[in-house]
């Protein structure tokens, strides 16, 4: 067992020693039948999703655990007891945290026990999330073009250094392969588990002199298919990693996987996720997270084209405009923003 695996295990009680009536209940909640039978409450949740609510579920019961081992864990659910676990998670988390682990729970704890009123849960755990303070971010005023000039410049240099030795190292490899991930995510902003999903072949396909992602569903947070065609640059970037750079990195021929680590095999999400954070904090001076990108584009989308934003929401694969909302709204201030500037202008000429 992992170091990883170690630590989450002293955080979560494993499935293994949950109470057996809980255990089937959760098994009964993602039960997949045939058209003869009604599949479970949470059969159509995504691998990640449920994961995330089995991980909730798993240290609120290693919480229970502690305090008294119990079995039937539906008399421990009430007020009194939720709020000891939310005021033991503010020990080392901050309200938005607790406020977004008490969410996973209650939505864990409705699929075990879909009978039981949990609505005093979902009010508490909105009471807190308003008493966390937002903390100004740097990041929160990035865009996509400073991301787009910093896998740019990355890539640039990993070819400068190519050709000054005449030969690619397994440094300028990594460096232009790190290049490309930021530049492709400027582009294009997956979510992490999509973009480490990528596999050349697949859901990269050559197309003439482009290239074209095909995105099955299964690949996706929300179970819908994507598909993009690539620009004449991204696919030229992607060319030039092909034949050039991904070769020298250690058994990249083992296997389809557009992003090689260091070790030969695909990136996992993790690792892409750590690499891109430390890329740009070298290069920005603050480190930009995978989900930052998706912000960075509707950001810049806002500044430049306000009138169309609500493409955004097919962008980043949103089922519904709700969740880009707040982006439409940003982009519609400044275009009053900038109705009120012309009209003061005209104002002062006339004045």
């Amino acid at each position: 067992m992992g170091q990883t695996d170690m630590i989450r295990q002293r955080k979560e009680l494993p499935f293994a020693e949950w109470p057996e009536k809980i255990q089937q209940c959760w098994d009964a909640a993602f039960f997949t039948g045939d058209f003869l039978d009604e599949n479970g409450s949470g059969a159509d949740l995504a691998p990640a999703t449920r994961a995330s609510l089995k991980s909730a579920c798993g240290r609120f019961l290693r919480f229970l655990h502690n305090e008294a081992p119990v079995s039937a864990v539906a008399d421990a659910i009430h007020p009194a007891a939720l709020a000891r676990y939310a005021e033991y998670k503010r020990g080392t988390c901050s309200n938005a945290s607790v406020a977004i682990e008490l969410h996973h729970l209650r939505l864990a704890l409705r699929l075990i026990y879909p009978a039981l009123d949990l609505g005093w849960l979902l009010n508490a755990s909105k009471r807190i999330a308003q008493q966390g303070t937002e903390t100004p971010r740097k990041h929160h005023l990035i865009t996509s073009d400073r991301l787009y000039r910093v896998g740019l410049e990355l890539m640039d240099a990993a070819i400068e250094s190519a050709d000054a030795s005449e030969n690619v190292s397994k440094t300028d490899a990594f460096m232009y392969r790190d290049g490309l991930v930021i530049f492709f995510l400027s582009v294009i902003p997956l979510r992490r588990r999509t973009l480490a999903a990528l596999r050349v072949g697949k859901q990269l396909i050559r197309s003439g002199a482009l290239w074209i992602l095909d995105i099955p569903p299964e690949d996706t947070k929300t179970a819908q298919a994507i598909e993009f065609v690539l620009s004449a640059t991204l696919s030229s970037r992607i060319d030039l990693y092909l034949e050039r750079f991904r070769p020298r990195i250690p058994n990249a021929g083992g296997h389809a996987g557009l992003w090689v680590s260091n070790k030969g095999n695909p990136m996992d999400d993790g690792t892409i996720y750590d690499m891109v954070r430390r890329r740009t904090r070298k290069a920005l001076g603050f480190a930009v997270s995978l989900h930052r990108f998706r912000h960075a584009a509707m950001t810049f989308w806002s500044i430049h084209d306000p009138a169309n934003i609500r493409g955004g929401k097919d962008l980043l694969g949103h089922r519904s405009f709700g969740t880009t909302e707040k982006f439409y709204i940003i982009g519609q201030s400044r275009v009053a923003a900038r109705v009120l500037a012309d009209a003061w202008r005209r104002r002062a000429t006339d004045l």
